[in-house]
């Protein structure tokens, strides 16, 4: 036969023992709710405090438009808390902006709203008469407006610049596919349709590119037969290809 269970009552060594057994988890739940505590108190502080307002838009980047235009758009911002401020309200607002490439909108502590600009770059100069030309970027996007043409663009007669114009289109195509050489030889371009890009040289001569397609052949072609002293080069065709 089994004996009685010997059940000895605890002693003073292990009712310590309990003790010390539970003091961490209560002193970590002590620790943790004035954790909880501290970051409620700064959340409120920062959001309704003065201190943490918005009292200013910083803006960067900019050379097309100026501060106060792009700054404009985070007015609703100013006044309110730095941490409750929209920033992808303010970012879409700038984005739509036509000179805008990017934008990079951030909070700046403790009291303005920061936003970084990158404009887009002129790729084309369009005339819209004598005095006004239309700016274009590499994608086709008309961006600014201005009185004078940069001379390290390129001069292109457009009839309705724009990124979703098929002459727009084919003539990116075109001058991003000419060869270094033949480039510095432009003087302008003019596309009056998506398969008639025509470039005019410096000396006067003129050479038809047509689209986009077949770059490589066409610059091939074409620098044989302007070698040759032709004044009218058309290689839209570059199977078969006219001159005058």
């Amino acid at each position: 036969m089994r004996g009685p269970e010997n059940t000895p009552e605890p002693g003073p060594w292990r009712l310590v023992h309990v003790v010390r057994r539970k003091l961490p988890n209560r002193r970590l739940r002590w620790i943790a709710t004035g954790v909880l505590g501290v970051l409620a108190l700064a959340f409120v502080i920062v959001w309704t405090t003065p201190l943490f307002a918005v009292e200013r838009i910083e803006v960067t980047g900019t050379s097309v438009l100026t501060p106060d235009e792009v700054a404009a758009l985070g007015r609703d911002a100013v006044g309110g808390s730095v941490l409750g401020a929209d920033l992808d309200a303010i970012a879409n607002a700038v984005a739509a902006l036509a000179p805008v490439k990017s934008v990079e909108v951030t909070r700046a502590w403790p009291d303005a709203v920061s936003v970084a600009v990158t404009e887009r770059e002129a790729y084309m100069a369009v005339p819209v008469d004598e005095e006004t030309f239309l700016m274009v970027d590499s994608e086709g996007v008309v961006f600014d407006e201005t009185a004078s043409a940069p001379g390290s663009i390129w001069r292109v007669e457009l009839a309705d610049p724009g990124p979703d114009d098929l002459a727009t289109i084919e003539t990116l195509i075109v001058l991003q596919a000419l060869p270094r050489a033949l480039a510095d030889e432009v003087e302008h371009v003019a596309s009056p349709s998506p398969a008639s890009v025509t470039l005019y040289l410096e000396d006067g001569r003129t050479l038809r590119w047509g689209d986009g397609s077949e770059s490589e052949q066409k610059a091939e072609v074409a620098d044989r037969l302007l070698a040759g002293g032709y004044e009218h080069v058309d290689v839209s065709a570059p199977d078969a290809p006219t001159v005058s």
